[in-house]
């Protein structure tokens, strides 16, 4: 778990993916937070259902580096409410590159969330010796998630027609 002044980041386990799945109240009994159903952009609603089972089928193949596999819950500490998650999508590659993704409920967007996680998990990160980088995708026409991402110092790659394409060398 990672800790920040507002939030704490918790990583969720194979068997917290399948409650995260199948039974979102008893997800939320489990990390001992208020269940209230996330309101979801609804732009990114198959990119979650995806994500899930991604994230359902990795956790169960590398129990071991489960981290770097899964979503971590983002949980407003003094509401004791998760409003969104963040992760990578893998360990680092042989290059040492990970892909980071995140996504807030639209109640909690434009307060500073997204990029007090996305810090705290590339610091978490950053203790690995495989890692050298990590890139993200974001809609090109989500002004948002670009801020939070050069916030936390990433640069612009390039743009095609729907994303735009970011990267943060590690400096290994």
């Amino acid at each position: 778990m990672l800790e920040t002044t507002r939030l704490k980041i918790v990583p969720l386990t194979h068997a917290q993916l399948l409650l995260y799945k199948n039974d979102p109240p008893a997800l939320y009994d489990n990390l001992g937070v208020l269940y209230q159903a996330r309101q979801h952009d609804p732009a990114t609603i198959g990119d979650v259902a995806e994500a899930l089972e991604f994230w359902i089928s990795h956790t169960l193949k590398h129990p071991d580096q489960y981290e770097w596999y899964t979503n971590w819950e983002i949980i407003l500490k003094k509401e004791r409410v998760a409003i969104g998650g963040i992760g990578f999508a893998g360990f680092p590659d042989e290059q040492g590159k990970t892909m980071v993704g995140y996504g807030l409920d639209m109640r909690y967007h434009g307060k500073g969330y997204a990029t007090e996680a996305l810090t705290a998990l590339i610091a978490w990160a950053i203790g690995c010796p495989a890692l050298k980088s990590i890139v993200a995708d974001a809609p090109v026409l989500h002004s948002a998630s670009h801020r939070v991402l050069i916030k936390n110092s990433f640069i612009e790659t390039h743009r095609d027609e729907t994303l735009t394409h970011w990267r943060l060398d590690t400096n290994k």
